[in-house]
Parts: C-alpha cells; sequence; structure tokens
C-alpha cells in the first residue's frame, strides 16, 4: 500500500492552519485546550476517511475479477469518535453468477449496513448508559465529542435506547422459550430434541 502524499500533504495543512488561528486567537488556557483537542479530532477525521478509501482500493485491486465486479458508489454518512463523515467513495460490488450486491469493505470490517455510528462510539455509548441515564449520556458525549452536534448526539442516544430495548426483549424471550420447552416431559423432550436435531426450534 503506497502512502498518497496528496492527503498527508492536506492533512498537516489543516493540522498548521488550524494550530496558528488557535494560537492566535485564544484568550486563556481553557480555549488553547479546547482549540487544540477539537482541530485534533478535525485532523484525524481527515485521516479516517482516508484510510477507508485506500482500504475499499485495496479490496477493489484484490478481488476476484471474474466474480465480482463493481457497479457502482454508494454515499455513505457515519459518525466515529472523530466526528460526523460522509464517505462517497464505497464501492458497491455485484457477484456475476449470484448477481448478490455486497459492501466489500463493511464485510471487512464487520461493519452493519445500516450503523449509523462506529463499534467504537457505540460501545462507548453502551458502557456510558450503564452507569448513568441516557440524559447524561447524551451531555457527557457532548462534552467528549463537543464536533459531533448536540441534534446528532441525541439522535444516537435516542437509536441506542430503542436498539438495547429490543436486544433486551429478544433476550427475554429467548429465555421464555427455554425456560418453557425445558420442562417438557420426558416423551416430549424426545420428540423436541428429533425437531432440535432437524433445526426446526431456531429459537433455543
Amino acid at each position: 500500500l503506497m502512502l498518497n502524499i496528496r492527503h498527508i500533504v492536506g492533512a498537516v495543512l489543516l493540522f498548521c492552519n488550524g494550530l496558528i488561528k488557535i494560537i492566535n486567537e485564544s484568550k486563556d488556557f481553557y480555549e488553547l485546550e479546547k482549540g487544540v483537542y477539537e482541530l485534533c479530532q478535525q485532523v484525524c477525521n481527515q485521516i479516517f476517511i482516508w484510510a477507508l478509501e485506500q482500504m475499499d482500493t485495496r479490496l477493489m485491486n484484490e478481488r476476484d475479477r471474474e466474480t465480482r465486479e463493481v457497479i457502482g458508489f454508494r454515499e455513505k454518512d457515519a459518525i466515529s469518535t472523530f466526528g460526523e463523515f460522509t464517505y462517497s467513495r464505497r464501492r458497491l460490488y455485484r457477484n456475476k453468477k449470484t448477481g448478490e450486491t455486497r459492501f466489500l469493505l463493511d464485510d471487512l470490517l464487520g461493519r452493519p449496513i445500516r450503523a449509523k455510528i462506529t463499534p467504537r462510539l457505540r460501545e462507548i455509548a453502551v458502557k456510558l448508559n450503564t452507569e448513568m441515564s441516557f440524559r447524561r449520556v447524551a451531555e457527557t458525549l457532548s462534552q467528549l465529542f463537543s464536533n459531533i452536534s448536540t441534534m446528532t448526539i441525541w439522535k444516537i442516544v435516542k437509536d441506542l435506547g430503542e436498539t438495547l430495548k429490543q436486544e433486551s426483549e429478544e433476550k427475554r424471550s429467548t429465555y421464555f422459550f427455554k425456560v418453557r420447552f425445558g420442562s417438557f416431559s420426558p416423551i416430549l423432550n424426545h420428540y423436541r430434541n428429533a425437531l432440535i436435531s432437524y433445526k426446526l426450534f431456531t429459537y433455543v
């Protein structure tokens, strides 16, 4: 993988120009610290997008050309710990034999196609939620990631709450079925085990 000097120069210029502005305009220690922190997030956000582009390009070059073809690009809006970003060079591939379409980059990174936030940001939000209310989670995330808009933070927390609720209900449902069907009589358990072997009891 060859580093693209254009991206490196762009990141360096962004950092240098931003740092000069911060030094000239900061009135106290708080503004200086906050400015440098947010600037680093901006630079990292740009590098993060570039890294995604490079990984996607590598996947394109290494793919089985007889099986997969690029049929276009799909824009992806997402949120990471570096901030909100749009990845516009995300390649969509089609399997020539089956017609199936896939985003190889999403497959490689193990990221759900419809996921709005990155796994690391979600992990942080989930851990915070074990210690505090969703309102406090939103306030804390706003402090940690000030380059993410307040409305976006609230949407993250709202979506997270709905997801955790759904996951909790699914776990309770699974537990209910296990307890219920685990108390069958020996005869019924015999048929139950037979059904499981044929994968009919997929929820047990």
